[in-house]
Formats: C-alpha cells, structure tokens, sequence
C-alpha cells in the first residue's frame, strides 16, 4: 500500500517537477488546494498570500512532499490535538505543529515545508494555524475530491431527492 501510494504522490509531484528534483512552492500550494472546495477568490487568496511571504524560493523536494502526504494520511489524529488547541481558544505555533507531526507520523517535517505551511494557511499573519485555517482545507484535500455525500444511495437518497424535486416544482 505505501508502495502504490509513493507511485501517486511521484506522478502528482512529476506533474508539477516537470524533470526537476523539486517544485516551487506555489505549486506545492496549488497541489495542496487542488481538491478543495474554494471558491477562485478564495484559492487566488492562498496563492497570494503564499508569494506575499515566501521572499526566497527554496522549492520542496519529492520527500519534503511525500513526508507531508504521510502526515495528511494521519490527518485525523493532528486534528484532535489541534481541537484541544481550539477548546483552549488558542492557534498553533510551528513549533507545535512541528512537534504534533513528529507524534501523529514519527517523523519529522524540513522547517521549510513548515514554513511553507504556515505561509499558505495563516491567514492573519499572526504566526499561528487555527483549526479553521488548516484543518478543514486538508480534508478536503485528504477526500482528493471523492468525498461523498451520506446522501447518496438508498432510502435517504430517494427521500432527498424527491424533496429536491418538490422545492423545484413548487418554485415553478
């Protein structure tokens, strides 16, 4: 299974790579977004922000992106110590996120890949991720576009769609 999941991630990262070692950082943040459901303001905003703060670019290498898919597979596991983070009404830091990664996979991500992050997801500039700003953009992209809704086969479907169909009537 790591083996198939290595072979996506290198052609999602070669799409990008074009034949080099790495990626500029606007594409890892484009790879990053491209299963989200953002809107093109939205999506234009990260992208901006991103090239607003990143003042030399470094790249990301295939590894620094394979370590990151890695973590995005343990996904779940960050997003509860992030939840405590948000009952305390406090954001991240990157020495935290740093040290949650390191928990949840067991290995750790390059400071750049971390400041890449931040640069892409901290919205206010504060320094800091909120639950909001990180996590519920990762999981979309975690899903890779198939999420599904709980609506779509059975009974619950049926009933969904015939309400669906009524408003539509109705409205005629």
């Amino acid at each position: 299974m790591d083996n198939l999941q290595t072979e996506v991630l290198e052609l999602e990262f070669n799409e990008f790579s074009k034949g080099n070692v790495a990626i500029t950082e606007n594409d890892f943040a484009k790879i990053l977004l491209r299963y989200t459901y953002l809107n093109a303001e939205e999506y234009d905003a990260y992208l901006e922000r991103l090239m607003d703060r990143v003042k030399v670019e470094r790249g990301i290498t295939f590894e620094e992106f394979r370590d990151f898919c890695r973590f995005l597979n343990n996904l779940e596991d960050f997003a509860i110590a992030m939840r405590m983070y948000t009952l305390a009404d406090r954001a991240i830091s990157q020495s935290e996120f740093s040290r949650a990664v390191k928990i949840c996979t067991g290995f750790s991500l390059s400071k750049h890949l971390i400041d890449t992050v931040f640069a892409i997801f901290d919205d206010n500039g504060d320094g800091m991720l909120s639950y909001r700003e990180f996590i519920a953009i990762m999981k979309d992209r975690v899903h890779r576009g198939f999420k599904s809704s709980a609506k779509s086969e059975g009974w619950d479907a049926f009933r969904h769609c015939m309400k669906h169909e009524m408003k539509q009537t109705q409205s005629k």
